[in-house]
């Protein structure tokens, strides 16, 4: 389980926010890592966003929380460039070949400059003068109907070109102008993300949090040089939401289970749920636990526990206790002894019964200790190595949470290893979901053909899951590779009766950032 606890309880949360690089040759290469943090009472404020200004240079951009890197271009011996009496040169050109415009950023110490565009063969398609007010310029190109022009810079006695190539047919007119700061044109605009820094500029950062209900504002400056951490200073608010709780272990039979948790200082209430909303969450006073009875034998069950005062609520405490399960019955063991290790079983069908029902019901924990479990999946193992990429316990006919799952993202190119999972839980999805090609070997040819059943689902491109290993060790991880991510979402649903053709309508489409794509494209699809 992706562990809030530890992740929240820091007296200082880091942002690591943006990564500086050198993109040419002829300045020292160099990479400085940035990142931000927070020195605050208690563990609840989170930096909403960091305004990030360059006041040597007047551009700015926007770094906002969570975001992931950023890359900032950082001419690190820009000045002793000048001092050898360089005058110019072209630093970079970027995308080329192009399809829309493309960016070509200009070190130039004259003030005058003319440009001139011409096409393959040397002629002159387009001429423009500029009057520059920095020594670093931007300009944007616009291509016209030809598919490769010549962009000629040149003041004084130097001149430098750059070739461009248009991919397509543009019905845009041919043009190339200046990126001025003074018209509100931010560089980060121009280069998805990048914020071009040199050596020297002061750059200004401001950081946005939110304390009892009012937005609270620090400032720091700096010119960074090397690797740098950069704190904001929070710690005279006093009046701030409450900490999040933390679990205390409780008590657990096969139908009941006693949540508890820590009293947290500062704090008027409690409020509970079994998902992550706290708006229709159960108010408990300040009572720090809550019972739960009549359940199901060997179920993972959610709660999700809100510390509030009159200053808002604190981050969720997600708790996933486990009901205690019981041995594998006459029935299953029966099933799993019917052959040898290497010996397949036979895979239900959703379109058959009583394979449905097997494959819609939701399958309970196994225990490790069972005589019979090393039989189980190697049986799982043979029935699906050459037929698919994963397979869960039910789609053989018992419903026990045991997954076997080829992992695409380790191993070498040409041998991707096969995993066994036991009990695996996902605890947290991300909040972009793709559709993607899928696919089930209990949704055969024929019971696809009968029912128009679609072969793709909506999938996250991350999920937080934890499982015991086949040593019996305790395992929480980020599945960051999308298509394996892809894998253990599937094999996972079965485990809850969900099936991949479920996953194509999205029960809240609004919750989710939906892209389109075949990132794998050429994998196997996924059954």
């Amino acid at each position: 389980m992706f562990n809030y606890s530890k992740y929240i309880n820091m007296k200082k949360l880091g942002l690591n926010l943006f990564t500086i690089f050198v993109f040419t040759s002829i300045f020292s290469q160099t990479e400085v890592l940035i990142s931000f943090e927070i020195n605050q009472n208690g563990s609840q404020l989170l930096l909403d966003s960091v305004l990030i200004e360059n006041t040597t240079n007047m551009t700015d951009t926007m770094i906002y929380w969570p975001q992931n890197v950023i890359e900032l271009d950082v001419l690190t011996s820009l000045h002793e460039y000048f001092e050898e009496d360089n005058d110019f040169c072209i630093l970079n050109n970027y995308p080329n070949p192009l399809s829309e415009q493309s960016f070509i950023e200009l070190l130039c110490r004259y003030k005058d400059l003319n440009v001139m565009v011409s096409d393959i063969n040397g002629r002159k398609l387009l001429s423009k003068s500029f009057s520059l007010q920095n020594n670093l310029s931007t300009f944007v190109f616009t291509p016209g109907k030809d598919t490769q022009y010549i962009v000629t810079f040149s003041a004084g006695q130097n001149k430098d070109n750059v070739k461009l190539f248009c991919e397509g047919n543009s019905n845009t007119e041919l043009d190339i102008d200046i990126i001025d700061s003074k018209d509100g044109v931010k560089l980060k605009d121009s280069k998805s993300d990048s914020f071009v820094y040199t050596n020297g500029d002061i750059l200004n950062f401001t950081s946005y949090t939110t304390a009892c209900f009012e937005v609270e504002i620090e400032n720091l400056s700096g010119s960074p040089v090397q690797n740098e951490t950069y704190v904001f200073d929070y710690t005279d608010l006093i009046d701030i939401q409450p900490d999040m709780p933390e679990h205390v272990s409780g008590e657990i039979t096969e139908t009941e289970i006693i949540w508890k948790w820590t009293e947290v200082s500062g704090a008027s209430g409690y409020k509970y749920n079994t998902q992550n909303d706290y708006e229709s969450a159960t108010d408990l006073g300040n009572i720090s636990e809550v019972e739960f009875s009549e359940l199901d034998e060997g179920i993972n069950y959610h709660l999700y526990v809100w510390a509030y005062n009159d200053c808002g609520v604190s981050f969720p405490l997600h708790i996933i206790e486990a009901t205690t399960t019981t041995a594998l019955s006459v029935d299953e063991n029966v099933l799993i002894t019917g052959g040898g290790s290497n010996d397949e079983f036979d895979v239900m069908s959703i379109c058959e019964q009583p394979d449905s029902i097997i494959l819609r019901n939701m399958s309970t924990n196994v225990n490790l200790d069972e005589e019979n479990l090393q039989l189980l999946t190697d049986r799982m193992k043979t029935t699906v190595l050459g037929e698919g990429v994963g397979i869960a316990a039910p789609q053989i006919g018992i419903n026990r949470n045991v997954i076997w799952v080829q992992r695409y993202d380790k191993g070498s190119a040409l041998i991707k290893p096969w995993e066994v999972y036991f009990n695996p839980v996902i605890v947290e999805y991300s909040d972009t979901v793709a559709l993607k090609t899928d696919g089930c070997l209990s949704v055969p040819g024929d019971c696809v053909s009968q029912y128009e059943i679609e072969g793709n689902s909506y999938r996250a491109i991350w999920v937080d899951v934890q499982y015991y290993d086949i040593d019996g060790n305790f395992v929480q991880e980020r599945i960051t590779h999308q298509y394996t991510a892809h894998i253990f979402q599937h094999e996972i649903d079965h485990l809850n009766g969900v099936l991949y053709f479920d996953r194509q309508i999205e029960e809240n489409p609004d919750k989710y950032v939906i892209i389109e794509g075949d990132s794998y494209d050429g994998l196997p699809v996924i059954d």
